[in-house]
């Protein structure tokens, strides 16, 4: 177990508490997530990763030059991120119903899962060609028509499933060399810096700091297993562990999209913990999870420190959880109905179970209604945006971990009847409240922090003025519009833009330094040799006077 509070860093964690739904709130990865189980050869698990790294980059050129052709300026920010969440999620779910109704399931080997036609990334759907779905409605409201949309959708889902065939053909190489083919394979290799350690691996690196770094050594001490589960993390060489942080980091970075990886600031947690007993996170990272013990999207490399699988095939019978999904209407809207069915199944059993759902203030979703309607209400606080932050996705590799919250924040308590019945400390919903917002608030970054960020300093929006009018005799009240905010896409494009007007005007300076300097040799080079010339003419000339 590890224990620390380095409040400065932001990355303070609580290994020390331990869930208590039971055993089956800590057992090992369920049967959905037992298909893309960790390779039980992490060398070979590395260099799938790079693969895999690959692929994802060449679907994601595939659909820029998609929306190239389609004349659009600039696609929209994150869309095939969105598109891949939602998209997996879907696939994960129809998978997992097979396997419910009797599907085949496939053996995992020395590469992970092989022969399944499935990726733990990439999907593997394949599009009606009539429906728009989440990526065809990004870019119809980008200004495409619909067919145009369907047509880009159609494309991105067909290149993705390309990807996956490439990579069980590359799966298969590794299987059918056999062990003397993995023992030519190279380790990741490590560079040590004053503040931060290197990870690379042919053409791919990663970085991590020294703080996260110990902290994935103490999961992995805790938690690894080989691939048939009988080997403690204690035992395991740098080797191996190097190449499994490798894959890991390796993973989340592919993804791209670090706000969707954002979780709640430590003093939030110990706020949960503290008035909710709450003891595990339903969708973290080994990389920004507070406790021990959590959820997280990618079973294969995540388990090996201290995951336990998806919160899909999760199903905690007791105990208190937070749940603070990735900011996709898809993935909140199927979290929030998972709630509902496990809280509607603890209640029927009569049991004590708790869950504090984090989510944007997004009223349009179905999310949103599901929650504000669940019988299991029992308080609920809504955030302003400038008022709280998050602790950035990146801050693994970053000195600064805060990032301000682009929206609004809700956070639902959800509570069986058992649950309050059995709590030892009343549960105050004006306490939590304010506490909450307290928490909540340390995470706003500081103006140095906005600075090295190069990200605009959050502004209070303007107060909203009033002014009186008369309509036949009555007066009325007419509200004056804020002004519009700037979007964080253009306002991220302008700060490039202004570095990269700064590099150039520094480019030109220097150059013309340089210039400056060797002018200045030159002459003084010119001068000495005229010196030098009439010194040695003065010399003859006192020769042949001497003579």
């Amino acid at each position: 177990t590890a224990t620390t509070t380095t409040r400065a860093s932001g990355r303070a964690y609580d290994f020390t508490v331990t869930a208590r739904g039971g055993a089956n709130a800590c057992k090992v990865l369920t049967d959905v997530d037992a298909r893309r189980a960790t390779p039980k050869s992490a060398r070979v698990g590395a260099w799938i990763e790079v693969a895999r790294a690959r692929g994802v980059k060449r679907a994601r050129k595939a659909f820029r030059e998609s929306c190239e052709r389609a004349k659009i300026e600039a696609p929209p920010q994150l869309a095939f991120e969105r598109w891949r969440f939602a998209t997996k999620l879907y696939e994960d779910a129809v998978r997992a119903k097979g396997f419910e109704s009797g599907g085949k399931r496939v053996k995992r080997g020395m590469c992970g899962v092989t022969g399944e036609g499935a990726d733990a990334v990439l999907p593997n759907v394949a599009h009606d060609g009539v429906t728009a779905g989440g990526l065809g409605l990004d870019l119809m409201r980008a200004g495409l028509s619909k067919v145009e949309a369907i047509a880009i959708e159609v494309a991105v889902h067909q290149a993705s499933s390309r990807e996956v065939e490439k990579l069980e053909k590359i799966k298969q190489k590794y299987v059918d060399g056999g062990a003397s083919g993995v023992a030519k394979l190279a380790s990741a290799t490590m560079t040590v810096h004053k503040r931060s350690r290197d990870l690379s691996l042919d053409d791919c690196f990663v970085k991590i700091t020294h703080e996260a770094y110990d902290k994935l050594r103490a999961l992995h001490t805790n938690y690894a297993r080989d691939g048939d589960g009988r080997e403690s993390g204690e035992g395991v060489d740098d080797d191996t562990f190097h190449d499994r942080m490798f894959a890991l980091l390796l993973r989340y970075k592919t993804i791209h999209g670090h706000g969707f990886q954002a979780a709640c600031s430590p003093d939030v947690f110990r706020v949960l913990h503290g008035m909710l007993q709450v003891t595990m996170e339903c969708f973290a990272s080994p990389m920004n999870t507070y406790f021990a013990r959590h959820c997280s999207a990618f079973g294969d490399v995540d388990s090996a420190f201290g995951s336990v699988g998806s919160f899909a095939s999760f199903k905690p019978a007791r105990g208190a959880y937070e749940v603070n999904p990735p900011f996709v209407a898809a993935v909140l809207d199927e979290a929030a109905a998972w709630c509902e069915a496990l809280l509607e199944r603890a209640e029927l059993a009569k049991q004590p179970l708790t869950f504090v759902y984090v989510m944007p203030g997004w009223k349009e979703t179905r999310a949103f209604a599901t929650l504000t309607a669940s019988a299991f209400l029992r308080a609920s606080v809504l955030i302003a945006a400038a008022d709280h932050g998050y602790c950035d996705g990146a801050s693994h590799q970053r000195r600064d971990p805060y990032r301000q919250s682009p929206y609004d924040t809700c956070v639902f308590v959800l509570r069986t009847s058992r649950a309050v019945a059995s709590d030892a400390t009343a549960f105050d919903p004006v306490a939590f409240d304010a506490a909450v917002r307290v928490a909540m608030r340390v995470a706003v970054p500081t103006t140095a922090q906005a600075k090295r960020q190069n990200r605009p300093q959050p502004q209070p929006l303007p107060t909203v003025t009033t002014t009186t009018t008369t309509v036949n005799s009555t007066p009325q009240m007419t509200k004056m519009c804020p002004h519009k905010e700037v979007s964080a896409y253009r306002c991220v494009r302008n700060s490039r833009a202004r570095r990269s007007r700064s590099r150039k005007r520094l480019r030109k300076r220097r150059d013309a330094s340089a210039a400056a300097s060797t002018r200045r040799r030159n002459r003084l080079s010119s001068s000495n040799t005229r010196k030098c010339n009439r010194q040695r003419l003065q010399r003859r000339k006192n020769k042949r006077i001497n003579h």
